[in-house]
């Protein structure tokens, strides 16, 4: 039971090894719920993740009545009439405010951000805000009254070096221990991103109470992200593993993936392994090629960019260019209707799916 406990604490610092300093509790303060937050950084997978996480557990809990989303909002009325509102149907209020911090620190005129702040001092205990911003805000007047009254949880990207850091000194945080193959294999299914990472670590360690986490152990708790089993299904096509491929695809299906999405990420995903492949073939060094890869998808995680480059010479450039207008065409006739489905019966798309992936393995 003091383990439980000690896990428990040890849980609750975690986020900081993760994402960058969490500002914590003013001393005085620790009875008062938080009700202002700021998720912010380079690691959008990230905080997107998290965001999304709250959202989705607010929905469950209240209901969607007392939830309110701006985006790119420069209007403060509209924003503190939501903050001050009370709940309608349910105990509490969630406003989740992207993207719009700059709006209102760049206007020509102080009014808007004098008003915004004077909002953010009377946020009903009702009521949580949370700001999220898609790259690393700097101190400012809004960043200020956040870190003064409630927290901010900044996510960084890790390089492949820092996350296998991150991974050790988190098992140790919580008392648990994890082989070095199956380090480089979390990474692989959580894509490189450190808040999923995170959080099936402390899924992990639990399960896993007196003995060191293995790859088996994340093959039986870990759920790979859509992105990672494409990546192996691209690996089986490379590999001519038709039998093996057409199992990843229907499993995805099976776990209820939209027919259309999948399709939809095999097409990016040959469009960036092309891109790759012409980047490897300009005999670039490591940095080059993640600075130029940059420029097409700037929001990536340099550790699927490094996955990319490698996937990428599994193939020559015809072969990718072949294959990614087989696609395209597949792509073009479900669209224009010349496969047969409806929301409820994509029974066509997959059937040409799998001829497709059966052609792609001769």
């Amino acid at each position: 039971m003091v383990r439980r406990k000690n896990i428990a604490k040890k849980q609750a610092n975690t986020a900081k090894l993760a994402h960058g300093d969490t500002i914590k509790e003013k001393s005085g303060e620790s009875k008062n719920q938080k009700n202002i937050f700021l998720f912010h950084g380079e690691n959008i997978f990230g905080s997107t993740s998290g965001l999304n996480l709250w959202r989705d557990e607010f929905i469950k809990k209240h209901g969607e009545s007392d939830l309110d989303i701006f985006e790119n909002e420069s209007d403060a009325d509209k924003i503190s009439s939501a903050i001050l509102a009370s709940p309608f149907l349910s105990e509490k209020r969630l406003i989740i405010i992207k993207n719009s911090i700059d709006h209102f620190i760049n206007a020509d005129s102080e009014k808007e951000l004098k008003k915004l702040i004077s909002a953010l001092d009377k946020i009903p205990q009702s009521t949580v805000v949370v700001f999220f911003e898609e790259k690393e805000i700097k101190s400012n007047a809004i960043y200020k009254k956040i870190r003064e009254n409630g927290e901010i949880k900044l996510f960084k990207i890790l390089s492949e070096f820092e996350l296998r850091n991150f991974i050790n000194k988190t098992v140790s945080a919580l008392n648990g221990k994890i082989q070095n193959d199956a380090i480089d294999y979390l990474i692989q299914m959580a894509h490189g991103d450190s808040w999923t990472i995170e959080k099936e670590l402390e899924k992990l360690t639990t399960y896993c109470l007196n003995r060191e986490i293995t790859k088996e152990d994340i093959d039986l708790l870990v759920t790979p992200s859509l992105e990672t089993s494409i990546f192996r299904l691209t690996d089986l096509i490379a590999e001519k593993r038709m039998k093996e491929a057409i199992n990843i695809f229907r499993m995805l299906v099976s776990n209820g993936e939209d027919v259309n999405r999948i399709l939809s990420m095999i097409v990016r995903h040959f469009r960036l392994l092309i891109i790759a492949r012409d980047l490897r073939n300009q005999n670039l060094a490591r940095g080059q090629i993640f600075q130029k890869f940059k420029i097409y998808d700037p929001k990536m995680h340099p550790y699927p960019i490094e996955i990319y480059t490698d996937k990428a010479g599994k193939f020559n450039m015809e072969e990718l260019k072949k294959i990614y207008g087989m696609l395209l065409r597949l792509d073009a006739d479900q669209k224009t209707g010349r496969i047969k489905a409806t929301t409820d019966n994509k029974t066509e798309t997959m059937l040409a799916m799998e001829k497709l992936i059966i052609k792609l393995c001769e």
